[in-house]
C-alpha cells in the first residue's frame, strides 16, 4: 500500500509545479510527502540543497522534507523508486516538440520504462487551479488486455481518493449516422464499455461509469480534459520506449503534453 508521495525534482523552474500536485495528492490520500532531487556527483549534493531549498522558500512551500541523492543514474535511481509498493512517485513532464520522448522529457520517459507500478506525471499544461484535488479517475481502455492492466491499480487508487471512476474509449473512425441513431461502432464499444464497468465495479465494490469520444486519439482526449475540473487521467504504455504508445494510438507523448489534468501512466 501506498504511503509516500516522492515528488522527484531537478533544478529547473518548472519542478515546483510537481509538488504543487504532489502535495495535494498525499494529502487527498492522507500519506507523507517528501521531495527527492538526484544528481550524478556526490560533490553537487550541497549545491543542489542549497539551490533547491531557496527556491522551495521563495515559493513558500519548504514546509518539506528534502533529500539530495547522489547516484550515477536518475532514471535508474527515481525507476528503483517507482517500482517500491510503498511509495508514489509524481514528476513533472516538461519535455519540448518536436522529438517525442522529448514532450514529455526524457529522464521521465525513462522512469516510466524502468518502472512496472504507475507514475504521477503532470505536464506543462497543468492546471492546479482547474485540479485541485481528485474527483474523477478517468482511465482510458481499448478493449486490449494491455490497456486494462491498469484497471486494478485505478480501482484502488479511485478508492483511497474517494472518487469516480469512469472509462473511456476513443472510436478513431468517422461516422455519418443521424443524429438520433447510434452507428454499429457505437453499439459495439457502448456494449463493451457497458460491460466491462459493470465487471469492474462488481470485482471492485465501486461504481464506474463510461463514455465514447470520437475522432483523432489524442486530440479527442485533450478536447474533453479541456473543460474537465478535478479529474485525473489513466493510461497503460505499449512498447520498449516507455511511452510510445497509449491505447487507441501512439498518442500518449501529446496527451500528457497537453493534457490539463495530472496524468498517472503504468507500463505492464
Amino acid at each position: 500500500m501506498m504511503k509516500t508521495i516522492v515528488v522527484a525534482i531537478d533544478d529547473s523552474e518548472g519542478a515546483v509545479t510537481s509538488i504543487e500536485f504532489g502535495r495535494r495528492l498525499a494529502s487527498q490520500l492522507g500519506v507523507e510527502m517528501k521531495a527527492v532531487s538526484v544528481v550524478l556527483e556526490q560533490a553537487d549534493v550541497s549545491s543542489r540543497s542549497a539551490l533547491l531549498k531557496a527556491r522551495l522558500k521563495a515559493q513558500r512551500v519548504d514546509d518539506m522534507a528534502l533529500e539530495v541523492i547522489a547516484h550515477h543514474s536518475v532514471k535508474d535511481y527515481l525507476g528503483a523508486l517507482a517500482n517500491r509498493e510503498e511509495v508514489g512517485v509524481c514528476m513533472m513532464a516538461h519535455g519540448r516538440r518536436p522529438v517525442p520522448e522529448m514532450l514529455i522529457g526524457s529522464v521521465t520517459a525513462g522512469v516510466v520504462r524502468r518502472s512496472r507500478r504507475p507514475v504521477f506525471l503532470c505536464g506543462p499544461r497543468y492546471s492546479g487551479r482547474a485540479h485541485q484535488h481528485v474527483d474523477v479517475l478517468a482511465v482510458c481502455v481499448d478493449g486490449s488486455a494491455l490497456s486494462e492492466k491498469m484497471l486494478p491499480h485505478a480501482a484502488e487508487l479511485a478508492k483511497r481518493l474517494g472518487a469516480r471512476l469512469q472509462l473511456l474509449q476513443v472510436l478513431d473512425t468517422p461516422t455519418f449516422n443521424k443524429p438520433t441513431s447510434l452507428a454499429p461502432a457505437d453499439v459495439s464499444e457502448s456494449a463493451y464499455l457497458s460491460g466491462l464497468a459493470r465487471r469492474v465495479g462488481k470485482d471492485q465494490a465501486l461504481e464506474v461509469d463510461w463514455e465514447v469520444l470520437h475522432g483523432d486519439p489524442a486530440a479527442s482526449i485533450v478536447s474533453y480534459l479541456a473543460d474537465s475540473h478535478h479529474t485525473m487521467l489513466a493510461m497503460t504504455t505499449h512498447g520498449r520506449s516507455g511511452l510510445s504508445q497509449v491505447v487507441a494510438g501512439s498518442v500518449s507523448h501529446e496527451v500528457v503534453h497537453e493534457a490539463p489534468c495530472p496524468v498517472v501512466v503504468l507500463r505492464p
